[in-house]
């Protein structure tokens, strides 16, 4: 046998005596010749406290296990508690992003969807969405986020959808200046920019805004596309002014879309 296994059996053993002693005194004190009960009462004093010892051990040693019980339920339920406050923080975000959709681009959302995944052949700029027909995705219906625009829906499954991104070779958007007249074509021009052809006699300069508009009619008017970072030198009898443009979305970080009503 162990030490450690025979330290707990005579524990164990002390215990048990205690409560036997501790029960046979108090039954039997009273009952004893005055003399004799003088003589032993050191005795049955000392059994006596070993045995409220025992009980309050033995007491202390069950309340701590419910405790620990207590504490172990408690630190589940807070866990528990801390999903569920993740989950509506989440979900708060979510609604915000869509009534600023509604509010900032006046639009109708049909769905939020999540983005699953991006093309990884790195030759188009395209995302896949974690919703399709059954959750009232079609083919045409505009992307877009708070910031500004993404895209346009080229294929969908019933639980699953392609989105053509605004910096895919293959997207055209109608677009204009924001805040001064001129309006033009924005073509993708991966890894990051966009290629506008705009009239050479627009006056756009760095830092102005871009939007989109009425042309190539797949998106609403108005969606901020991105913000100019250059403007190319307009060759003589040139038919157009080429600026580049930066996305006003980043599309590498995206996590989730709003889904637009199509045209």
């Amino acid at each position: 046998m162990s030490s450690a296994l025979l330290r707990r059996v005579l524990l164990a053993g002390l215990l048990v005596l205690g409560i036997l002693l501790a029960t046979v005194t108090r039954q039997s004190a009273p009952t004893l010749p005055g003399e004799f009960a003088a003589s032993i009462a050191p005795i049955f004093g000392f059994s006596f406290r070993l045995g409220q010892n025992a009980r309050a051990s033995l007491a202390a040693i069950f309340d701590r296990r419910d405790l620990r019980a207590e504490q172990r339920r408690m630190q589940a339920e807070l866990q528990q508690l801390r999903q569920e406050n993740q989950r509506l923080i989440l979900e708060n975000r979510r609604l915000q992003a869509t009534l600023r959709v509604q509010a900032v681009q006046g639009l109708g959302v049909v769905a939020v969807a999540p983005v699953i995944d991006d093309d990884p052949s790195g030759l188009y700029r395209r995302l896949f969405l974690g919703a399709g027909s059954s959750q009232g995705l079609r083919v045409g219906m505009p992307v877009t986020t708070a910031n500004g625009l993404v895209g346009v829906i080229t294929e969908v499954t019933p639980n699953q959808a392609v989105v053509r991104t605004i910096l895919d070779p293959e997207s055209r958007v109608g677009v204009r200046l924001a805040n001064a007249p001129g309006r033009g074509v924005a073509y993708g021009a991966p890894p990051r920019m966009l290629r506008v052809e705009i009239a050479p006699e627009a006056n756009v300069k760095p830092g102005d805004k871009v939007v989109s508009g009425a042309i190539q009619g797949l998106y609403p008017a108005g969606i901020t596309v991105g913000t100019v970072e250059q403007v190319l030198p307009v060759a003589p009898g040139a038919l157009k002014k080429v600026l580049l443009v930066r996305p006003a979305v980043q599309l590498s970080l995206l996590e989730e879309v709003q889904v637009l009503r199509p045209l």
